[in-house]
Formats: C-alpha cells, sequence, structure tokens
C-alpha cells in the first residue's frame, strides 16, 4: 500500500509494517503517531514561489503574476502523496487568464489548500506565516502564505483591500 503522506525513512519503517499487517487500516492513535511523525512539509521552491506570486497579485500586478505562475507550476510537481493529490488539480485550474480579477479566482482554492498543509504544521516548524481574510471573493475564507514580508498583504483583493485580514497562528 502506498502512504497518503510524505514521511522520512524513521516513519516509513514503522508505517510500512502497520500498511502491511492493516490492509492500510490505522486506529486513531496509530494515526496521531504518523502524524507526529510526518511533518508534512512542503517543498521550499513551492512556500517561495507561491508566496512571491500571493504579493504579486495584492500589488496588482499581473505581468509579475504571471512570470511567477510557472515556478509554482513547476514546485506543484515536486510534492507526493495526499499534498500532491490536494494541490495537483487545483494547479493545474490556475490561470494567468486575461487579467487580474480572473487570476485571483483560479489563485483562491490552490493558495487555501497550501496554507492548510503550513497550518497543519507545529508552529515552530511551519516555513511560512499563514493570512486569512474573512470575506474572499470564492471561498468567502480565503487564506494565503507569505514568506519574507511580515506585513499582511491581501492577495485577494489587492490596493482595494491590501490589509484586510488577519495572521494565523
Amino acid at each position: 500500500m502506498t502512504s497518503a503522506f510524505v514521511f522520512s525513512q524513521e516513519s516509513e519503517s514503522v508505517f510500512s509494517k502497520i500498511d502491511t499487517d492493516k490492509n492500510g487500516v490505522l486506529s486513531k492513535s496509530e494515526f496521531a503517531s504518523y502524524i507526529e511523525l510526518e511533518s508534512l512539509l512542503l517543498p521550499s521552491s513551492l512556500i517561495q514561489s507561491l508566496s512571491e506570486a500571493a504579493e504579486s497579485l495584492a500589488k496588482d500586478d499581473f505581468v509579475s503574476y504571471q512570470k511567477k505562475l510557472p515556478a509554482v507550476l513547476s514546485s506543484v510537481k515536486l510534492t507526493t502523496g495526499a499534498i500532491r493529490a490536494a494541490l495537483l488539480p487545483l494547479s493545474e485550474r490556475l490561470a494567468t487568464g486575461k487579467d487580474i480579477k480572473s487570476a485571483r479566482r483560479t489563485f483562491e482554492p490552490f493558495s487555501n489548500a497550501v496554507a492548510n498543509f503550513v497550518i497543519a504544521q507545529p508552529v515552530s516548524s511551519r516555513q511560512a506565516k499563514v493570512f486569512q481574510c474573512p470575506m474572499s471573493p470564492v471561498l468567502g475564507v480565503g487564506r494565503w502564505i507569505q514568506k519574507d514580508n511580515s506585513v499582511l498583504l491581501n492577495p485577494f483583493f489587492g490596493a482595494e483591500m491590501l490589509h484586510c485580514g488577519k495572521e494565523l497562528k
């Protein structure tokens, strides 16, 4: 059985035995142990490129976003397991589109999914800051990551509501 999560070699031996012995069925306690062992880290290139793409949208810079999108898409291909299963279909919908509004509409669900993986990490292990807008246009509540900029820059509305949202701890 192939695991749905990416995990280290140490945890692989533990869970390959569980998968073999139980046909992949885990108890709550076994699953909790699995999650403790697994950090669910995303490729650093994905964190960096997505953070840069979000910043471009926040600055209403559609041309810059279009230039950053290929790095995001190629970084998704570095993921595996549950992370890949969640992100790949959403990344295929990312579109440079003909305008910034359509780019933001496809960016929001993908950004939420990545942010959810980051927020699932222990605070001390997070690869980026996670912010949340309480009224994003597609999902109603939108999340995004920022790696190098601690000042909240909302990619879903840009200058219209640049600082709308809050950091999730």
